[in-house]
């Protein structure tokens, strides 16, 4: 077969596998982690995802499993106009890591697997536990303003 011909069927094939959602472009991706999950890294993925540069996105672990997401985030990104659809926390693993560009930690660096410390940094901001509402929204736009400025370091995608 001719080496043309080889071309035009890869490229059919993988045409068809892209229409059936059998695999996806390799994006670039953020990986947020907080010890489990519910607050910090889902209001950092949703409000990175927001603003996102082209052709990056983020997603959020922990490093301990919880029933669910704080219900509080729902309100917070309800506030500045993120909207939250179905989340729920799922636990960081070696392959996650792996595949992310970028890692950003919540006081959690050192129970994150082999490979985090390499591509992230950790951010220095306290949970929800105990906090009020006032200070819950202080919280959120500290990250708010780091997930900027993370988005203004990351290479072109």
């Amino acid at each position: 077969m001719p080496l043309d011909n080889i071309y035009v069927v890869a490229v059919r094939s993988a045409e068809r596998f892209l229409k059936r959602g059998c695999f996806r472009p390799i994006v670039p991706f953020v990986l947020f982690v907080c010890v489990e999950n519910t607050f910090r890294s889902v209001l950092s993925e949703a409000m990175f995802n927001r603003v996102a540069p082209r052709g990056w996105r983020a997603e959020s672990a922990g490093v301990q499993g919880a029933p669910a997401i704080n219900p509080v985030v729902v309100e917070l990104l309800r506030e500045i106009g993120i909207p939250l659809g179905p989340k729920t926390p799922r636990l960081v693993t070696p392959d996650l890591v792996e595949r992310a560009a970028r890692v950003v930690t919540f006081g959690c660096l050192d129970r994150c697997p082999i490979g985090a410390k390499e591509k992230g940094e950790d951010w220095p901001v306290p949970g929800a536990t105990g906090k009020s509402m006032d200070e819950l929204r202080a919280i959120r736009d500290n990250l708010r303003g780091r997930v900027e400025d993370l988005t203004k370091r990351l290479p072109a995608a």
